[in-house]
């Protein structure tokens, strides 16, 4: 188990990877071997491994020492076999948990990453909605765990690390005003793409 920096004091690094639906177990060996090495860099913090449910995606959530950039790092000559994560430096925005912390294991709980790409110029205005649209879906959202809005340093992204009980708790916010995709709070600032996972691993430093 580990835990999200809330407080930036931290910096986040996430790779996002796409991969054929037979190869996805594959992938997470490989990243598992990658982390490994991770665990001998003086900057490491955490990191923890997200299968997607749709069996096509992997993402990477790892903390490191903040002036670090993880992507300088030598990725295993086996990663060869895979197409080139998306690889991003983010920090929080705003978080909210109906525990004292977010912390992140492995288990049965279901992790909603949600990605908003957009202009630079509209990176700002997002952050202000999202801190607002976090408090109103906490408050009213059965089955919400945690949720946690992260912005990318290029200015490009937004990411929702979102934690909930089930599937079911997860589909039912996307019927509430706003959070419809039919018309979604951050309509005019930028596109929204989404998908559910399960975290199958969780390193930490110490």
């Amino acid at each position: 188990m580990v835990q999200i920096d809330r407080l930036n004091t931290a910096l986040v690094g996430l790779d996002l990877y796409t991969v054929a639906e037979r190869h996805q177990s594959g992938l997470v060996d490989a990243i598992k071997e990658q982390i490994q090495s991770w665990k001998s860099n003086a900057y490491f913090v955490s990191a923890s491994v997200h299968q997607s449910l749709d069996g096509v995606r992997v993402f990477t959530y790892s903390q490191w020492q903040p002036k670090f950039d993880h992507r300088s790092l030598q990725r295993p000559v086996v990663f060869g076999e895979f197409f080139p994560p998306d690889s991003l430096q983010l920090e929080v925005s705003a978080s909210k948990s109906r525990t004292a912390e977010v912390e992140i294991s492995a288990g049965d709980r279901i992790t909603h990453l949600a990605e908003f790409r957009m202009m630079p110029a509209n990176q700002p205005e997002m952050v202000k909605r999202t801190t607002i649209e976090l408090d109103r879906a906490m408050n009213n959202t059965p089955g919400l765990i945690s949720a946690t809005f992260h912005r990318s340093l290029d200015g490009t992204r937004m990411f929702n690390y979102g934690q909930w009980e089930s599937k079911e708790a997860f589909e039912a916010i996307l019927q509430q005003p706003g959070f419809n995709p039919d018309k979604p709070y951050w309509e005019g600032l930028a596109r929204n793409e989404f998908h559910l996972y399960n975290v199958v691993h969780v390193v930490s430093a110490s």
